[in-house]
């Protein structure tokens, strides 16, 4: 079984009460956690000071109290509550002062008691920055919140909030060439100016006839500001005079908090802004909308500047950029259509000409500038309180605009000093009870150098929109979604984004017994177990134009159809391959890299083990320094040729199964109507390739070269099934602890396994364990039977000294 055979010590806690098990432990790590430290295991690629922990537990108490938060963020579960929620951009109400989401949030006040008993001691709000208008600063909003939320949840409680950092409306006004301008621009300072407090300001970036408001049925206010047809936004990203005033509204807050009563119980700040506050640009997210950002006037400087310091002159940038008259005061952006949506070939869809090499630079120049901004932030954070400060980042995994939105620029943000962990929502396709669970950024890349901490966003069957229909399938979304952080070895917190999730006394039943799991997993040194790698490219969005469908398909539909082939997978970037240990994968799966430098590949490929197996997807390698299909041979071993892709595609295997593959490009589906099929490569057959399926036209959609001990996939259609995927891994030698069909989180501290129907199957498993779910003890061996959409996660028990 390879090193799924590996297992530790690991007792589950037990308790006779919902305030047993997490209980005395939290609570002692809750304020005294700020001024000792934390005795906890060292991860596998461990953060400074967990490493300097475990070395030197003396020297540790020495650390900084920022480091010893860090510590406590990544080894404690959080609750994000609705408490306190005020409206975004701010809204005065008829006194004059902050108008709240919600006009009753006293609900949430017994919520806080629930997870506190459960053992979650850390919460986090939205907290009002207090900036209601330029220059104008209003507290009683953020001083009741903070005031309601420690009465509810007790001085014992632990403290992050989330402070969105957007303009007040009227700032637009008074600095309109710093506010975002949607496509086709062209607006003069006057004209933002007499746009902005008006309908045609877009509060949001997002369509919304209802305003901005939490549902009403769920004791939201109605927003009075209905949000559609907007010609500009709100701040430009790339705006000096927002970094200031915005950063000024954030130190007069955090100065606020850290000099009073509250200090010792804030541990960090989550910085937001843009889109949802999750730092993304406007309009990043609608797809059927191309009144893109950001045309606005100091926008369009700023990039001239940015162009002027990569290409050296004026002159060199007005031919890179096809633009013979440029200059800082005439800027021309591409047009939407250039940017995405418009394509006749192959080298269209690939960015391919000298057109569009300002694409790519104008998505670049977005990514820098948002890095630039979360940077700043987190460092006044740093400057006035010495604490944690993270902001959600790098939803690539879900977003196909992930580049306009300035969330590609990973290695950038991560070798800041003044930002310490970054958060996003789990994935919202493929969570159902019985599905494999998302991700929309890679938290594994994150964790090696900051700390992932993941938004449970778990639509239970209490929630408006639910995905489970019961309890039954609540309890397995709760425990697939802990056990998947507890693989990637993340930080999480519950989410209750409309109230009453959780309000279930089984719910909170559940949530103590994950929590119970959780101190105990965490204290575990973990060893990986999988052997399945999946790798993902940030940089490879910035060489392609963004398709939903090909999104769906290649990303996020692929990641979860290897996830539930039964094996665990790991997942890192591109980047990361050069520098984390790569012998441990029998397979490594490569999703979206189209963009693979000869530079890049040459310190990678001799990482691999010699005997892996390689699976390209779609379009491997066709970017190195150009677009250039050919070249994907020297790094795959296939050759690629451009085939026109038809309305309906059927892929048909080769093996005499009668099986086959269709996607259907013509029928009504959620992605853009108004985009054309995305572009397909066949592999050349005569190369000496084994064809394992085939296209109606007879051309290769999925093939196979065996050379020199390996085995290498092509798969040029992204829509093979789990089935698929597990006889690549079966013939790679991979160790399987379910059946195909189902989802599997695992490492040396637990199994979590998580099947679309019922399986029953043999403990392959050496060792003896329990069950976190049901308390009962399984061992090798053992017949398992998990009913359709049900769960199972295993820990490994303790073994006697004289085994270990």
């Amino acid at each position: 079984m390879g090193h799924l055979e590996k297992n530790f010590a690991f007792p589950i806690a037990r308790g006779n009460s919902r305030f047993e098990g997490m209980k005395n432990a939290i609570l002692s790590m809750a304020i005294s956690a700020l001024a000792c430290a934390c005795a906890f295991g060292a991860s596998v690629q461990p953060l400074p000071e967990a490493r300097a922990q475990s070395e030197n537990p003396d020297a540790y108490k020495n650390l900084s109290s920022g480091a010893r938060i860090k510590n406590v963020l990544l080894n404690n579960s959080v609750f994000w509550s609705r408490l306190g929620w005020p409206y975004n951009p701010p809204l005065a109400d008829e006194s004059g002062k902050t108008r709240m989401m919600l006009f009753d949030d006293s609900p949430e006040r017994n919520f806080l008691r629930d997870f506190m008993d459960a053992g979650v001691k850390i919460h986090s709000t939205i907290l009002f920055s207090g900036w209601i208008a330029p220059g104008k600063y209003d507290y009683s909003a953020t001083d009741k919140a903070l005031a309601d939320l420690f009465a509810a949840a007790g001085e014992s409680a632990l403290y992050i909030p989330r402070i969105k950092l957007d303009v007040p409306p009227a700032w637009c006004a008074e600095n309109p060439e710093d506010t975002t301008v949607y496509y086709p621009g062209g607006l003069s300072k006057g004209e933002i100016a007499e746009l902005a407090c008006t309908p045609a300001h877009d509060w949001f970036g997002i369509e919304r006839e209802n305003g901005y408001s939490t549902d009403t049925k769920m004791r939201g206010n109605k927003d009075p500001r209905p949000n559609v047809r907007g010609l500009i936004g709100l701040q430009s990203f790339s705006s000096e005079k927002w970094l200031r005033d915005a950063g000024e509204a954030l130190r007069r807050l955090i100065r606020r908090i850290e000099s009073g009563k509250y200090a010792k119980n804030v541990i960090a700040y989550h910085i937001a802004y843009g889109q949802w506050g999750e730092t993304s640009f406007w309009r990043g997210w609608e797809k059927n909308d191309y009144r893109f950002g950001d045309y606005g006037i100091n926008n369009l400087r700023a990039f001239y500047d940015w162009g002027i310091k990569k290409y050296g002159s004026q002159e060199a940038l007005a031919k890179a950029w096809k633009q013979p008259d440029i200059s800082r005061g005439n800027v021309k952006l591409p047009t939407p259509m250039r940017r995405e949506l418009h394509w006749k070939s192959h080298a269209d869809f690939f960015r391919a000409s000298d057109e569009d090499k300002i694409c790519i630079d104008y998505e670049k120049f977005c990514g820098e500038a948002n890095v630039r901004a979360i940077d700043y932030f987190s460092k006044i954070v740093k400057e006035e309180s010495g604490k944690a400060a993270g902001a959600f980042y790098g939803y690539y995994l879900f977003v196909p605009r992930a580049a306009y939105n300035g969330h590609v620029e990973f290695d950038a943000l991560l070798k800041s000093p003044n930002v310490d962990f970054l958060a996003s929502p789990k994935g919202y396709r493929n969570v159902a009870p019985g599905e494999s669970g998302m991700e929309q950024t890679p938290p594994m890349s994150i964790n090696l150098d900051k700390i992932f901490i993941d938004e449970l966003d778990v639509r239970t069957h209490l929630s408006l929109w639910p995905d489970a229909k019961d309890m039954a399938g609540t309890r397995t979304m709760l425990w697939r979604e802990f056990a998947k952080c507890m693989q990637s070895r993340s930080g999480f917190w519950w989410m209750d984004l409309h109230g009453g999730w959780f309000d279930s006394p089984e719910i909170m039943r559940e949530i103590e017994k994950i929590e119970a799991a959780a101190r105990q997993i965490r204290a575990k040194s973990p060893e990986r177990t999988a052997e399945v790698l999946i790798v993902s490219d940030n940089e490879s969005f910035l060489y392609s134009k963004p398709s939903w469908q090909l999104h769906r398909d290649l990303v996020v539909d692929t990641i979860s159809r290897i996830r539930m082939a039964g094996v665990p997978a790991d997942h890192y970037r591109l980047a990361d391959l050069e520098r984390i240990d790569l012998s441990g994968y029998k397979a490594i799966v490569f999703i979206n890299c189209v963009r693979i430098t000869d530079e890049r590949w040459a310190k990678i490929s001799p990482r691999l083990r010699p005997d892996a197996a390689l699976v390209w997807h779609h379009a491997p390698a066709v970017w190195g320094e150009k677009y250039d299909p050919a070249r994907s041979e020297k790094i795959t071993g296939f050759k690629l040729a451009e085939r026109k892709t038809s309305k309906i595609e059927t892929v048909e295997f080769a093996d005499g199964s009668g099986k086959k593959l269709s996607k259907d490009f013509s029928a009504p589906f959620s992605h853009n109507p108004l985009e054309k099929p995305y572009p397909t490569f066949a592999a050349n057959a005569s190369g000496g390739a084994e064809v394992l399926a085939k296209y109606s036209d007879g051309s290769a959609a999925f093939a196979k070269i065996s050379a020199g001990g390996r085995d290498s996939y092509f798969v040029s259609l992204p829509v093979l099934d789990s089935g698929s995927y597990r006889k690549i891994f079966d013939a790679a030698g991979i160790a399987s602890p379910a059946p195909a069909g189902c989802a599997v989180y695992a490492d040396s501290r637990l199994c979590g396994i998580f099947p679309k129907n019922a399986v029953k199957f043999k403990l392959s498993l050496s060792g003896e364990f329990c069950d976190a779910i049901t308390q009962k003890t399984l061992k090798n061996g053992d017949e398992i039977s998990i009913p359709a959409k049900g769960a199972l996660v295993l820990v490994p028990k303790d073994r006697p000294a004289a085994d270990k």
